[in-house]
């Protein structure tokens, strides 16, 4: 390595820019993105409602079991070239998603985009933040959520105008030829797999300090999974994606029933992008300042605040701000989830880590849909269920209240346990 790398333009900023961008390109992977297809495709298909949203269910989950696997081939290959791959296979799934025949056809298709895009593809670009990043990492993460929030929200639209113009078939093709266009060649010339691969080190440091990332505790899968603090973290993440994606999914017959319009419905739905891009800052930067207890609570609170304010949900004011406590629960979680894991557990094998708690959460986003619908078929009322739904974030506080960072492998009988 020659001594000029040294002195080279701190890379972090670039592949930040990239990251950030491939996150929001998952938009036609997410839930946000394919709902603007559900009518066409169970209009063009001949498929009910409920065989989409079980095929769904069932891609989802599908989808999810494979992150694990996946976290630790990112560990292993790097950052660099698992984009590639993933971006590349990503987009090639959005496109089949527009030549999809019949139910077989659909099922593989919504295995590829929830896999690829929702898990894999969002997995390799957080974790390539947290390379590259460790005493700036909240401010990192809260500028990459902030800004795919904000680009992730215009997806609707978009794929809307798309369909509008061109049916719903090109649409997708068209959407798998942005990511592909937009990330590959981006990665293969900008993207490194570490700071340390070009003489850097993270957050654009001269040299590594005492307190870098290089020289924590750095877990193991099987290390990572015998602390309480995974565990607890990682039930908040899955109780916020059970319960948001559910409440989501069924968006327009909650607002619907409360007196809302369909247009009135639709437009309760910027509330919810506000709180999410102003939550996803506001938690990150308070990362690296404020208690992880704290702000795992306070995020939780947000989540039993916008439950039980459904109960009072009626054109205005209050379905406004409904949506907006939603937005903030999932802005929040999104950015603890991005600092908490490498912050506790190092990055040597955070893909990995991390994968493993990605696959709790796309799990739990494809079963909180049904959980919305059979709850509201035994409680006949959305207003009762979601005072029902709001015991479990408050449960789930109880838990986060009693968390603490986990102590290095080596420390774990000779130090007490920090915050």
């Amino acid at each position: 390595m020659n001594n000029g790398s040294e002195k080279s333009a701190f890379r972090g900023w670039w592949i930040l820019a990239l990251s950030t961008v491939a996150i929001a390109l998952t938009g036609p992977g997410q839930t946000i993105g394919v709902s603007s297809f559900i009518d066409e495709i169970t209009t063009d298909l001949r498929l009910t409602d409920t065989t989409v949203s079980s095929a769904y269910l069932v891609g989802t989950i599908t989808g999810s079991l494979a992150m694990p696997a996946i976290g630790r081939w990112i560990d292993r290959r790097g950052v660099k070239f698992t984009m590639i791959i993933i971006a590349t296979l990503f987009s090639a799934a959005v496109v089949h998603m527009g030549l999809v025949q019949n139910l077989t056809g659909l099922i593989f298709g919504f295995i590829g985009i929830r896999m690829l895009g929702q898990g894999a593809l969002s997995l390799v670009s957080q974790t390539s933040i947290a390379l590259w990043f460790d005493q700036r990492r909240g401010l990192a993460f809260g500028i990459s959520m902030t800004i795919s929030a904000g680009m992730m929200a215009t997806a609707p639209i978009l794929l809307t105008a798309l369909i509008e113009a061109v049916g719903w078939r090109w649409a997708w093709a068209i959407a798998g030829s942005v990511v592909f266009v937009s990330i590959v060649p981006a990665t293969a010339i900008f993207m490194a797999d570490s700071p340390q691969s070009l003489g850097q080190h993270p957050d654009g440091q001269a040299a590594p300090t005492a307190d870098s990332g290089i020289r924590k505790p750095q877990y193991t899968v099987g290390q990572a999974l015998r602390t309480s603090a995974f565990w607890v973290l990682t039930l908040v993440m899955v109780v916020s994606s059970l319960l948001i994606t559910g409440l989501t999914f069924h968006h327009f017959a909650l607002m619907t029933s409360s007196g809302l319009t369909t247009s009135q419905a639709a437009a309760i739905f910027i509330p919810q992008i506000v709180g999410t891009i102003g939550a996803g800052f506001i938690w990150a930067w308070l990362s690296d300042r404020v208690s992880a207890r704290i702000l795992l609570i306070t995020s939780q609170i947000s989540l039993a605040a916008a439950h039980i304010s459904y109960l009072s949900v009626s054109p205005g004011f209050t379905a406004a701000l409904y949506s907006l406590l939603l937005g903030v629960n999932g802005g929040s979680i999104r950015a603890l989830t991005s600092v908490l894991y490498p912050k506790w557990f190092g990055t040597a094998n955070i893909g990995a880590i991390r994968g493993v708690a990605t696959a709790f959460g796309v799990g739990a986003s494809a079963i909180g849909p049904l959980v919305v619908a059979v709850g509201f078929n035994l409680t006949a009322s959305y207003s009762q269920l979601n005072a029902l739904l709001s015991i479990i974030p408050l449960c789930t506080m109880v838990a986060a209240a009693f968390i603490v960072a986990p102590k290095s492998p080596k420390e774990r009988i000779s130090s007490g346990p920090h915050r």
